[in-house]
């Protein structure tokens, strides 16, 4: 089996060679699709990402007509070491600042921020994912830690998970840790796919 740095190396190449005109076009298509969503119509609380080396734009979602009443948040480092996550709301009104992993976060007032259990529909970025719904993220744990202690909840409610990703980033299998969070969905540029629990 391909090891897990084998494959973020080869995604992070491939990522890299996409042309601007090809991820405007990615993060188009991305947001259409998840806009069909009966997760995304139904949220009032929506966390995504600040795209970084390649990965799929989510942020076609905010100025989308349909997001008139949806308050967008982006994550936060947070907690104790600075190792989980929060999610801060995400307005034009405040300014940016570049977290130690060097992704820029809104500095916005820290009672504002939310767990991710407060929100409604959670987008999370991916480096690849398997026909399992099994997911690859960077390699730092932020979103294994912070949802970890949701996945053993008897009833789900909320977020609901959605992965994104360019569709080139399936691979055929995922090496799988017992604290890997699997995703129910995962949406590309080319349309959404649901994956058995």
């Amino acid at each position: 089996m391909v090891t897990k740095s084998e494959i973020r190396r080869r995604m992070r190449h491939l990522r890299r060679d996409l042309s601007a005109k090809q991820q405007a076009h990615a993060q188009k298509s991305l947001a259409r699709h998840l806009t069909r969503l009966p997760a995304f119509l139904g949220a009032s609380r929506i966390g995504i990402y600040w795209p970084m080396n390649g990965e799929i734009s989510p942020l076609g979602l905010v100025g989308h007509r349909l997001s008139r009443h949806k308050t967008y948040y982006l994550p936060a480092l947070a907690g104790r070491h600075l190792q989980e996550l929060r999610f801060a709301p995400f307005h034009g009104r405040w300014a940016w600042q570049q977290n130690g992993l060097g992704i820029p976060e809104p500095q916005s007032p820290r009672r504002l921020w939310r767990s991710a259990r407060e929100l409604d529909l959670l987008v999370i970025p991916l480096m690849a994912f398997d026909p399992h719904g099994h997911r690859l993220g960077m390699g730092g744990g932020y979103y294994d830690r912070t949802l970890g202690m949701l996945i053993h909840r008897k009833h789900w409610r909320r977020p609901r998970l959605v992965g994104a990703a360019h569709a080139f980033q399936e691979c055929l299998e995922i090496p799988v840790e017992p604290w890997d969070v699997s995703l129910p969905m995962i949406c590309t540029e080319l349309g959404c796919r649901r994956f058995p629990a």
